[in-house]
């Protein structure tokens, strides 16, 4: 999809302090091996604080550095992971509550690490609908025992905690919104699926990599499986490109999703033409996987860093099991708002 009036006019975060994978090795709870493969070497760990509250204080802190009166939001979208610290109950509610207010339209996205990349398109959609105003986008995750070990629950894959956000507005920002491009495989659903349904959320923690394994051995191997999702993943990438009449050769930068040195290997294989340097490696290897928060973190860090400038056009990646795959371009316009004064809903 192209979008002609839809830009990124708030970028916010909530990153706490990381843990040292050194350290986890020393302690046991990483393997020394995974560390030398992955090459990621700390993780964000946040000691109290829920998914939605972390999702909360990243909100606050996009609308803080923008120009939006918060009365112009008219749709929250919040995306998640994992537990979101009560069983049965809308997360997005709190998150529009505590950032917004009592009547803003709120959804939960579980459409797991794509959730926040493909709201956009969906966010983008209902505002053209609407004919003007700003959707807020945000993720909270954390990954936390019992029901997750961030260093074992996936291969290669260790886990971050945190809480992003961005706000969407037809009325000006920091960077344009050009394109979105989402594919889908949904015969991939079954890759973490497992042998079976359950009754109940089995006791943890979490073993995503035995439910991988299963799939492999019993439903064509690994190859099958990572063929089709390179084909989602480059149809994402080749239509957001062509949507915004840009080549690779024409990007900046590229925003991609956290992962170890394996998997990246893989991505950058994508990405024809961009090399490491070009991407938000750097960032989420001190990080880790904050969910569906990578790529919204990873702009702002590439934004407030410097690394890109106005006239600058970067691709965002995304992708997360199902499978879809969703891309989108932008062209950044300016740095990142001073901070205003707001006010809080109670």
């Amino acid at each position: 999809m192209q979008w002609d009036d839809i830009y990124v006019a708030g970028l916010g975060v909530y990153l706490p302090p990381p843990a040292t994978a050194a350290d986890a090795v020393a302690a046991g709870a990483y393997d020394a091996e995974e560390l030398a493969a992955n090459g990621i070497t700390s993780v964000l760990v946040e000691p109290e604080l829920s998914g939605p509250e972390m999702a909360v204080l990243a909100a606050r802190d996009a609308i803080t550095h923008s120009a939006v009166n918060a009365a112009d939001i008219r749709l929250v979208f919040h995306s998640s992971l994992w537990y979101q610290g009560v069983d049965m109950w809308p997360a997005a509610s709190y998150v529009a509550r505590h950032a917004v207010g009592d009547r803003v339209v709120a959804f939960d996205l579980q459409q797991q690490c794509n959730a926040a990349v493909s709201g956009m398109d969906l966010a983008a959609s209902r505002l053209v609908f609407e004919r003007g105003g700003a959707a807020l986008l945000t993720t909270g995750d954390r990954f936390c025992l019992p029901g997750v070990d961030r260093w074992r629950t996936e291969r290669g894959l260790p886990y971050g905690d945190g809480g992003t956000a961005m706000l969407l507005s037809t009325d000006g920002g920091f960077a344009k919104l050009l394109s979105t491009s989402t594919v889908a495989d949904n015969g991939l659903e079954q890759v973490l699926r497992g042998e079976r349904f359950h009754d109940a959320p089995r006791p943890g923690p979490l073993d995503l990599t035995s439910r991988i394994s299963h799939h492999f051995a019993n439903h064509g191997g690994m190859r099958a499986a990572t063929t089709r999702l390179a084909e989602a993943v480059k149809g994402a990438i080749a239509g957001a490109l062509a949507e915004a009449k840009t080549d690779f050769a024409d990007l900046a930068a590229a925003v991609i999703p956290a992962a170890g040195r394996a998997k990246l290997d893989w991505q950058l294989s994508q990405l024809v033409g961009l090399r490491e340097d070009q991407t938000t490696w750097s960032f989420a290897r001190t990080h880790g996987h904050l969910g569906a928060g990578d790529q919204f973190a990873g702009l702002r860090h590439l934004i407030a860093a410097g690394v890109v400038t106005p006239g600058d056009r970067v691709l965002m990646v995304g992708s997360g099991a199902g499978l879809t795959a969703t891309s989108a371009v932008f062209e950044i316009l300016d740095g990142l708002p001073e901070p205003t004064e707001r006010t809080w809903p109670q």
